[in-house]
């Protein structure tokens, strides 16, 4: 932070998600967090009385943003018309994977994806992003169906449909994450959006996504 610059609740719950980021929710001292900030330590307790009330205000934090994200395009009646199914799945996988590289969402779903065997607060912020997924997952399918782009769908073919399509989505979100977090530990020195940008193979490849997700269009042929 800049000198003089003014401390807010929200500068804090980044603070604490780069700091988690970095050393993970458990190792996340007061002292990281008022050194991200360039303050001292007892300069945090102007604005929270305790480690654990930042905490509880940064998993909040996590799932209004989290809330805020979409899967799906806007229009997905509009999107599902236009283009093929494999490119409209295509175009959703790649995108999600994109968005949550960037931070913030980077440290939000490494924040909440650890803190959830720990947090209750943290496991329903889980579980209710995973129901979006596949709750936008079936608007898609229906949309499809709809324009004739695949199968006729009646509402329990499409619930189930989505369940395997999203759960194969999170899988895959979560192991290109974890390499890069790995990627990150190993060059500390360098910022995640910095590092995705600079790194050879930064930018992700899609070609064994893409292949899955052919696979998965072709279970929904006519």
């Amino acid at each position: 932070m800049a000198v003089g610059e003014k401390i807010t609740k929200e500068k804090i719950i980044r603070a604490v998600l780069d700091s988690a980021f970095d050393k993970s929710v458990g190792g996340t001292s007061l002292a990281d967090i008022s050194e991200k900030l360039g303050i001292k330590k007892a300069s945090l307790y102007n604005h929270y009385e305790s480690r654990d009330a930042m905490i509880e205000d940064t998993i909040a934090y996590c799932g209004d943003l989290l809330r805020k994200t979409s899967f799906i395009p806007a229009d997905m009646t509009a999107t599902a018309q236009k283009y093929p199914a494999e490119t409209v799945l295509k175009g959703i996988v790649n995108r999600w994977i994109k968005l949550n590289e960037k931070e913030p969402l980077l440290q939000v779903y490494v924040f909440v994806e650890s803190e959830k065997y720990f947090s209750n607060q943290s496991a329903a912020i889980v579980s209710e992003t995973r129901n979006k997924l596949i709750e936008q997952t079936v608007s898609a399918l229906t949309a499809l169906s709809d324009a004739q782009k695949i199968k006729s769908l009646d509402a329990a073919s499409a619930k189930g449909y989505a369940v395997i399509f999203a759960s194969t989505v999170r899988d895959i979100l979560d192991i290109y994450l974890t390499d890069k977090k790995v990627q990150i530990r190993s060059n500390p020195e360098t910022g995640a959006d910095t590092l995705f940008a600079s790194i050879p193979g930064g930018e992700p490849d899609f070609s064994e996504i893409d292949t899955l997700i052919e696979q998965f269009c072709n279970l929904l042929k006519k």
